[in-house]
Formats: C-alpha cells, structure tokens, sequence
C-alpha cells in the first residue's frame, strides 16, 4: 500500500475518475479536434491568388537611394482577403514584392501604395519613421501601382 498525501491507495485499486479518458474512441476525438487543425491548418488549407513578380525602386527627389524601407500594397478591390503584398528596400534603394513566399510577386490589381522607413538613431531609444507621415497612410500617400499578368518592373518611387 503507498500512502499519498495523508489518503492511504492501494497498488491494486490505482483506478480513478479518469480511467475513461483513455478509452481510445475519446483519445481519436481529441486527436481531431486538436491536433489535426493545428497539423493541416484551419479551414483545410490555403487559398492562393496567383501572383506576378514585381520589383521597384525608392529614392529620394535627388535621385540617391532610399534604403531599408518598407514598401506595402494596399488593394483597392477584390483581394481583401489576400495577404498585403509587401517588399523591403537594399542598400540602392531595390525592392522585390512578397505576397505569400519571399519575392513571389504580388496579384494583378490596383494597389495603394505606402512607404515607411524605420531606423533606430539611437539604442536607448525605439525606432521612428524618417519618411514623411503622410506616406505612411493609404489616404495620403497619394501612391498607386497596378500590376498586371507577367513581370512588372514598376516605375520607382520618389520621395519628396
């Protein structure tokens, strides 16, 4: 006999109000209901647009590189559902569009475009946007791309 805590048990009556979880009708349940979503993915699996690659450019007015920036496209119809197309520039200024894999492209349509670049000037302190506010934003940004079937090479993007 094996005391426990101060509640003697017997090694022949190890039974308890568990005893049934383990019934393997319950643990095949369990098994789909948690571990096959979390293996397989909610929904069953992806829905993908097809995407086109697509590469830019983003300087400043006086033509020097705009380095380190992320570039986002905001759909303007039809792709809420996708993932944000979105690139972030080298040191010269180039970028290549990601939709759901590195630099796979992004899918035809209209897009927004916003523009942000953040650099940490100093350790002690978070890092802030050296672009204009207003790029940030789809309302004010005033950028636009559209891509279409094939590679786009898209027009680079100055800033002002």
């Amino acid at each position: 006999m094996a005391i426990i805590g101060s509640n003697p048990v017997s090694a022949s009556t190890s039974h308890s109000s568990f005893e049934g979880l383990f019934k393997p009708s319950l643990l095949l349940a369990l098994v789909a209901t948690f571990i096959a979503p979390a293996v397989t993915g909610c929904g069953g699996g992806e829905k993908r647009v097809q995407t086109f690659k697509s590469s830019g450019k983003v300087v400043k007015s006086d033509g020097s590189p705009v380095p380190h920036a992320l570039v986002v496209l905001h759909p303007q119809s039809g792709l809420d559902t996708v993932p944000k197309p979105r690139g972030t520039t080298d040191e010269a200024g180039n970028f290549s569009l990601s939709t759901y894999e590195t630099a796979d492209g992004a899918p035809s349509g209209e897009f927004a475009v916003t523009i942000e670049q953040w650099i940490r000037d100093d350790p002690n302190n978070p890092p802030k946007n050296h672009l204009p506010p207003r790029l940030s934003k789809v309302e004010s940004s005033g950028l636009k791309v559209s891509i279409t079937a094939g590679e786009n090479q898209l027009q680079p993007f100055e800033i002002r």
